[in-house]
């Protein structure tokens, strides 16, 4: 499956097997890497800045016709990452986590997962699924909301804050050209509603 296909759930705190021959290749000099290698082990995480991540552990070779995956050697002592962003139109495939040699990257893996820990009320928002329609692809923190006024709708970026009892709270990413009266930086109340277009996210403003 292309990674761009995937839901986020799918890829954060899993582990996968990432074809990117081509991204390997230009690893030399911080991992093992053969002339057949094909892909990219990586451990998925959400970085609040950058959005959905990847540690890379090792390079990999997948056999398409043995249909078996060899793990080259990892590197304990430096860091290596890359963002979904740059890898959209890769397939990809979760690995299960009793794999063998997946604990090799335990310490790293825990590395990455204390660093990049969220609080509870981002936590909180990741597992709201009626969310999903809006949140970008490679930041799920961060969803479209359509600020309306009248017949006019803009739409903006806000960065998911607190889920209340009947509101959604979130910060504006950018500076609304018709919405006057917000601005970037700027704490919002929005909710849910559906349409013949699907679930959206949506403030009314004063005309």
């Amino acid at each position: 499956m292309l990674l761009k296909e995937m839901n986020f759930r799918d890829i954060v705190d899993k582990y996968l097997y990432i074809e990117a021959a081509g991204v390997a290749k230009k690893l030399g000099s911080i991992f093992e890497v053969t002339d057949d290698v094909t892909g990219l082990l990586c451990y998925g995480y959400i970085d609040e800045q950058a959005g959905i991540s990847f540690e890379i552990l090792c390079c990999a070779v997948y056999d398409t016709a043995k249909k078996t995956l060899k793990l080259l050697r990892g590197n304990d002592e430096q860091l290596a990452k890359i963002r979904l962003a740059e890898l959209l139109e890769a397939q990809a495939a979760v690995l299960p986590s009793e794999m063998l040699r997946l604990s090799e990257f335990q310490n790293k893996v825990a590395t990455v997962q204390k660093t990049y820990k969220a609080d509870e009320a981002t936590e909180a928002m990741r597992k709201l699924t009626s969310l999903d329609p809006a949140r970008l692809a490679t930041h799920p923190d961060i969803v479209t909301v359509y600020l309306v006024r009248g017949d006019e709708a803009e739409a903006a970026h806000v960065l998911l804050k607190e889920v209340r009892e009947v509101n959604i709270i979130g910060t504006l990413l950018s500076e609304p050209q018709k919405a006057a009266g917000l601005h970037k930086g700027d704490e919002i109340s929005f909710f849910l509603v559906r349409n013949e277009k699907g679930i959206m996210c949506m403030m009314v403003l004063e005309k």
